[in-house]
């Protein structure tokens, strides 16, 4: 009976596909980045991949479709990689660790710099900052307030809104971080950022913080 070739160590080859569009999707970044959206064209990135124009198109129909898949995958995976403060340790301390790591998204150069590109096109491509910015802040208020909702049912958090309580939970922390980035401006320190959203969520305690909870 004949059986299909592995790699010596036992692990199954990622399928060609798949490489191919790992291939497109990291070249297709990189020129964005660099160039923008207007002035990136579908021949730069094939040629980027290392792929013909006949099989990027077979993946993405046009530049735009690539553009938001991308849009997607940043959001998905700025979400994926959100920590799950264990409540545990204190309400406070759980906070710090859940918000430290919105602030820390902002100030990291990579991520920073596709919100620039994405924030660049408002004007030309609307509907792709539209996308980013409700495909990214459903899956990051849904993420923020389920955890808040634990916090909640502990008796550690008095609220009516879910949603509304991690929003501005969120404005908090982050403060104005997201539109220095988006304008390019120059940044605070980590300190100064650091110091604002621990105010931030002392602020946010005092307004919501059940009255005989334990801060941590």
């Amino acid at each position: 009976m004949t059986t299909s070739a592995q790699p010596a160590s036992g692990v199954a080859e990622e399928p060609v596909q798949g490489r191919k569009e790992t291939q497109v999707l990291s070249a297709a970044r990189l020129e964005f980045l660099k160039h923008g959206f207007s002035e990136t064209s579908m021949d730069a990135i094939a040629r980027a991949a290392g792929v013909s124009k006949a099989t990027l198109y077979a993946y993405f129909p046009s530049k735009e479709a690539l553009f938001s898949h991308l849009v997607q995958k940043e959001c998905d995976e700025k979400c994926r990689d959100i920590p799950a403060p264990d409540l545990d340790v204190g309400l406070t301390p759980a906070l710090e660790m859940l918000c430290r790591h919105f602030v820390s998204h902002f100030l990291t150069k990579e991520s920073a710099a596709f919100f620039q590109t994405v924030s660049s096109e408002r004007w030309r491509f609307p509907e792709l900052c539209r996308l980013y910015f409700t495909t990214g802040k459903k899956t990051v208020l849904d993420f923020v307030a389920g955890y808040l909702d634990e916090a909640k049912n502990r008796g550690l958090l008095l609220f009516d809104d879910a949603q509304l309580a991690a929003e501005q939970l969120l404005n908090l922390a982050v403060a104005d971080l997201p539109m220095r980035v988006a304008l390019g401006l120059e940044l605070r320190s980590e300190a100064e950022y650091e110091k604002m959203m621990q105010s931030g969520i002392a602020v946010f305690l005092k307004a919501y913080g059940a009255s005989n909870a334990s801060l941590g």
